[in-house]
């Protein structure tokens, strides 16, 4: 018996799919994408279920494959968060998929057929589209009952030693790192995530002070730096500071804004999604 696959009907169906899980691996993973990269995403996914159709791959090859589509409607979904991110939101959007396709092989006269590790689940496309809303209401149910994961980064810009440095900002409920002296609000901002686009003098003058080893040497007083003390399970430490112009983000059409704070630096790449940390003040005036 022959198994008749509508193109049309193939591609809508899992571009539906992938939408919903691509948002529900978002929920699971604390991260936002915006509508058309949330299309681009799915609309990967839907193509990437043509690999059904076509000639049987070696095993190896195939998963690579798989792997590769996979990673690439997440990634155009939600760009390079950090390594870290990236794979959760990977895990999660796996997970999601091996979910439905375990429930609807559970159901009443469900059935599969394979090609290149892709699945063709023999039900109706209204049924598994039930099947898929049911999962991710369970979902939305299960994340409603035990809370989300932390609100995920937001694009903001900050502005300091006269340039504009674009970021991604994290609000941490536990992050208390306070200027001792003016009482003004603190930001942590991930050096190597914005190294490159600092100026040469207050580049130079942070590498010493962060990447040199041993001692390093006095900054120079033109760089206006300061140091404040952080606290963390490794121990104290000072962290090298400078005054911040302002920290503004857009969202829904409205402008939101931090002016006169400081912004300390700590060593780092933005490998776990953030590249710059800040507190409950700060987080308010951003409307977090």
């Amino acid at each position: 018996m022959k198994t008749v696959i509508y193109l049309d009907e193939l591609v809508l169906v899992n571009f539906v799919i992938a939408a919903a899980f691509l948002l529900g691996a978002g929920l699971l993973a604390g991260q936002r994408c915006s509508g058309p990269r949330l299309a681009a995403g799915a609309g990967a996914a839907g193509l990437s279920a043509l690999l059904l159709l076509a000639p049987e791959l070696p095993f190896g090859l195939a998963l690579g494959v798989k792997a590769a589509s996979g990673g690439a409607c997440v990634a155009l979904a939600y760009g390079w968060p950090g390594r870290r991110s990236f794979f959760h939101l990977a895990g999660w959007y796996l997970v999601l998929n091996l979910a439905l396709t375990g429930g609807v092989l559970a159901l009443p006269g469900g059935g599969a057929q394979t090609g290149n590790l892709v699945v063709y689940l023999d039900i109706t496309p209204g049924r598994l589209l039930l099947c898929v809303a049911g999962v991710y209401l369970a979902l939305r149910g299960i994340l409603f009952c035990f809370g989300r994961p932390g609100a995920g980064c937001v694009p903001a810009v900050l502005e300091l030693g006269g340039v504009s440095l674009p970021v991604r900002a994290f609000y941490d409920t536990g992050f208390s790192v306070e200027d001792p002296l003016s009482g003004r609000p603190v930001v942590l901002v991930r050096y190597e995530a914005v190294r490159t686009a600092l100026p040469p003098a207050l580049r130079e003058g942070l590498d010493a002070q962060l990447l040199a080893g041993g001692c390093p040497p006095p900054p120079d007083p033109a760089l206006r730096l300061r140091f404040l003390p952080c606290r963390t399970i490794a121990g104290a430490k000072l962290l090298p500071a400078l005054p911040a112009k302002r920290l503004t983000r857009q969202s829904k059409g409205r402008t939101y804004r931090q002016e006169n704070l400081l912004a300390a630096f700590c060593a780092g790449s933005n490998e776990e999604g953030w590249s710059l940390l800040l507190g409950a003040e700060t987080a308010g005036a951003l409307g977090l």
